[in-house]
């Protein structure tokens, strides 16, 4: 029985990192910084940290491109790359979002979110139709589809968003393939239908998600998976050999944050 039982467990394992087997991280680069409220990485791989109202912008070298501070903004809790001139800010304390262009210089006056009638806005996600944003509303639990280009109009709002999903606290909301994936404090990932229909819930023991490359991401604590836009799931790596707090992938690149410190990895044939 034992025989068959190692098969068995060779086959799976196998079968889970098919042909990531051969290859192995390369670390690229570290890019360390005092404190991260928040960060994220544009189209172009150049890495963007938040520290409370201070925006940093890096080039793929690792040197500092532009800097900014600026009160105005709030604590800076959620940065997203719209275009590669434009990138989004969102202050929770603030209750606003702010543009800045590609040289982080302010676009335009901030958005405050209570023109959206919406009380208290703990996450927000980019639409995959550019000129919009899903706002979710902690206070009233719903999640909101609003127009970026018309002050005060949403487009979409599904109610009672925890309740009818059985979630508990909001951790990350995203959309893909015409889809919401959101992560809650339990760790468990819900789907739902861009209109609140719910579509899949898994008890993964997910730490964070993101998604790149038609391809959406998460993390456990040990495994880095992948789902293609036509579902199919896999595990695509052990993660390196440090406790990764957040990550994105872009342009085959992989950016893992541990203790204020961003590394930069790609994920090559074993020499």
């Amino acid at each position: 029985m034992k025989p068959l039982i190692f098969i068995s467990l060779l086959l799976l394992t196998q079968s889970l990192f098919g042909q990531n087997k051969m290859k192995e991280w390369n670390e690229i680069r570290t890019i360390s910084a005092e404190s991260i409220s928040c960060w994220n990485v544009d189209a172009f791989n150049q890495l963007l940290i938040a520290n409370q109202s201070t925006l940093t912008k890096y080039a793929v070298s690792g040197s500092v491109l532009y800097k900014i501070s600026n009160k105005s903004l709030g604590e800076i809790q959620q940065i997203i790359p719209i275009t590669p001139l434009k990138i989004l800010l969102f202050s929770e304390t603030q209750q606003q979002i702010c543009f800045v262009d590609n040289t982080l210089t302010l676009v335009n006056d901030c958005i405050d979110l209570s023109e959206y009638e919406i009380e208290y806005a703990s996450h927000i996600a980019r639409s995959e139709r550019g000129d919009k944003l899903w706002v979710f509303d902690q206070i009233n639990s719903r999640i909101l589809l609003i127009e970026l280009n018309q002050k005060g109009k949403i487009v979409q709002e599904i109610r009672n968003a925890k309740g009818l999903m059985n979630m508990e606290q909001m951790v990350e909301m995203i959309e893909f393939d015409s889809k919401l994936f959101l992560l809650d404090s339990s760790k468990k990932i819900t789907v739902i239908d861009l209109y609140g229909s719910l579509i899949d819930q898994r008890d993964s023991k997910t730490n964070s998600i993101c998604s790149s490359d038609n391809i959406f991401w998460n993390t456990s604590s040990s495994h880095l998976f992948s789902e293609e836009r036509n579902g199919t799931s896999t595990t695509f790596s052990l993660l390196p050999p440090f406790e990764v707090d957040d990550f994105r992938v872009i342009n085959n690149q992989f950016y893992f944050e541990e203790n204020n410190i961003i590394h930069i990895f790609e994920f090559v044939e074993k020499k």
